[in-house]
């Protein structure tokens, strides 16, 4: 089974990538055999979408195809994504208009939101509403909020940190895994051909 990450923040050695290798581990604790991919969107520094994307030239070339394969080859997406000024990240939202391909479809998701403050709820309520049409990522129920990102130290966190954020993340990450393994036979009757898009 393939798990992406991908920490959707535009600074480099950022919180969220933090959080992102952070994730990567503990998944490997739970299931050592995974085979986790793993996309820091300020190091690929993808160009906004346009038209030109469909020539496939420059990054739209090997970079973004091999990013595009790996996704599609995954069975699952965890989504590492701070909380900018009350929204997700415009790196966030356009992975999701550059993904045309299937790659997300009829695949789990899990957001897990960043903040260095109190917030973090607002990007899960903006991706919940509006990444799902086109690409048919199926977001499970459950997220992860970690706020007071600058504290989080799974055993010893701050005094800013619930003790009980472990044995929720824990909790949730199990869970993205078991809809991950179960959604696999979904994708068998799958027609994307004539119902590519979302009404």
């Amino acid at each position: 089974m393939k798990i992406s990450i991908i920490s959707a923040s535009h600074r480099t050695n950022s919180q969220s990538k933090k959080i992102s290798d952070f994730l990567h581990n503990h998944l490997l604790n739970i299931k050592s055999g995974l085979d986790i991919y793993d996309i820091d969107l300020a190091d690929k520094s993808l160009p906004l979408w346009s038209p030109d994307k469909k020539k496939g030239e420059g990054i739209w070339g090997g970079t973004w195809n091999s990013i595009s394969d790996n996704l599609i080859k995954s069975d699952g997406f965890i989504l590492v994504v701070p909380e900018y000024g009350g929204m997700a990240t415009p790196a966030a939202k356009n992975i999701f208009l550059l993904c045309g391909s299937g790659e997300f479809a009829h695949k789990p998701g899990l957001i897990v939101s960043v903040s260095s403050g109190n917030g973090g709820a607002y990007p899960i309520s903006e991706l919940r509403m509006s990444s799902y049409k086109n690409t048919h990522i199926m977001w499970i129920p459950e997220n992860i909020i970690i706020r007071n990102v600058e504290e989080f130290n799974p055993g010893a966190h701050g005094d800013n940190i619930p003790k009980w954020l472990d044995d929720r993340i824990d909790y949730v990450l199990k869970l993205f895994l078991a809809y991950a393994s179960n959604m696999q036979p979904l994708r068998e009757i799958i027609n994307r051909k004539d119902f590519g898009n979302g009404m």
